[in-house]
């Protein structure tokens, strides 16, 4: 099942609940928070701080990256490790899945 069946079958065991709404809204709010919860691969950039799951091109294994705010600026970075260490998100080729949220 994807993200998108998870979002509408939530959407339809609640809606009773919610009375008057605007259901476009509610769905897309849905989608976003499923998103941490099942994370698909895309390739959409990370656009918030957290980990991600990230796969470069070809048969390379998945990883795992923290993406953060720049030390200098906002932009967000992920931590290849040495020798690239921080680099910006826009220039990294691949796909991503996340962000991921902690155990709770």
């Amino acid at each position: 099942m994807d993200l998108r069946a998870h979002a509408k079958a939530l959407y339809e065991g609640i809606r009773p609940l919610l009375g008057e709404h605007s259901p476009g809204h509610l769905q897309a709010r849905l989608e976003q928070e499923l998103r941490h919860v099942s994370p698909q691969w895309s390739e959409c950039l990370p656009d918030c701080p957290g980990w991600y799951w990230f796969k470069p091109p070809g048969i390379s294994e998945p990883q795992l990256l923290l993406v953060s705010h720049g030390r200098i600026d906002t932009k967000l970075m992920a931590d290849l490790g040495p020798p690239n260490n921080l680099v910006d998100v826009q220039r990294i080729k691949g796909q991503w899945a996340g962000p991921l949220l902690p155990p709770s």
